[in-house]
């Protein structure tokens, strides 16, 4: 082969590799080994789930979350403090066992027993009273001590005694109720004005109108057990209780005339109508039987 011929081969072979060169440069990051060179890709599939109730095996199958078989022994879960605010009173200055069971729709003879409470009855500031009184027996209420002078409220902080003294005040004695089985009291009217409300409810007695000031009359003999405005809702509230079983209570006055421990007679001037928070001039009577809400309807001689 000439000297011009190998010159030329040469020349053809630099051209041919710097071309080869330049496509390797242009491709780059695109370019990709033969397929038979390349590793095998991970395949990523479902697990397989096995239900061993049936037998069998499901694949690729959604995976589900496990039953929870309802229990009907389980206990509904209530809040401590939820607990505490249904089923115990905290004592407050002004309280008698009388206006925290009227409070509570409950019975102050029970409500001593279920606090273990004795002769004469004492109850502290802070105290908390239990007034759950689904396990009290009646066994326990017939052989439980005599719970008819229930009457003082706690006036400071330190100590209250719930027998009444013996006084006079403003013309009524001050007295204790016998201790012995009272009859079912006779019954008049608080006051003469006319029925505005009926009993019904969300309305424990009757509401009564009449003028600012008139006069409310005790509606039967009997013990004042609680003379103070500590019970939400009610103003200035007078509670009476008439032997074992019986209380009446008059809201809303705007004069008190008795305290605590003080003996009345049917028809005593024990108050004088006030207003109620809507500012209507009026008396709420209500009558209570072992501390459940009755319609005074019933008892009350007809007009």
């Amino acid at each position: 082969m000439s000297v011009v011929a190998t010159s030329r081969y040469r020349n053809c072979y630099r051209r041919g590799l710097a071309l080869v060169l330049l496509l390797l440069v242009a491709c780059g990051n695109n370019y990709q080994a033969p397929v038979d060179e390349q590793g095998e890709r991970l395949v990523v599939s479902n697990p397989i789930i096995v239900d061993s109730s049936r037998g069998d095996t499901s694949f690729n199958a959604p995976r589900s979350r496990p039953r929870v078989a309802a229990s009907s022994t389980l206990p509904e879960v209530v809040p401590a403090a939820s607990q505490s605010r249904l089923l115990s009173h905290r004592v407050r200055p002004g309280d008698t066992l009388h206006s925290i069971a009227f409070q509570y729709d409950l019975d102050a003879r029970n409500l001593a027993i279920a606090n273990n409470l004795r002769p004469p009855y004492t109850i502290f500031i802070d105290q908390e009273l239990n007034l759950d009184l689904s396990r009290i027996s009646n066994t326990a209420l017939r052989s439980a001590a005599d719970t008819s002078n229930l009457g003082t409220a706690v006036r400071n902080n330190s100590v209250a005694q719930a027998q009444p003294v013996r006084a006079r005040s403003g013309g009524v004695t001050r007295q204790p109720i016998s201790n012995s089985r009272s009859p079912d009291p006779h019954w008049q009217w608080p006051h003469s004005g006319r029925v505005l409300r009926a009993f019904q409810a969300g309305n424990k007695g009757i509401d009564i109108g009449g003028r600012f000031g008139d006069p409310v009359w005790a509606a039967s003999d009997g013990e004042v057990v609680y003379s103070g405005n500590g019970i939400q809702g009610t103003g200035d509230l007078i509670i009476i209780r008439h032997g074992d079983s019986y209380l009446s209570a008059y809201a809303h006055n705007s004069v008190m005339l008795v305290s605590e421990g003080s003996r009345v007679t049917a028809g005593d001037k024990i108050a004088e109508i006030g207003e109620n928070p809507a500012g209507v001039a009026m008396l709420h009577f209500e009558i209570r039987v072992d501390g459940n809400s009755v319609d005074p309807i019933r008892f009350l001689p007809r007009r």
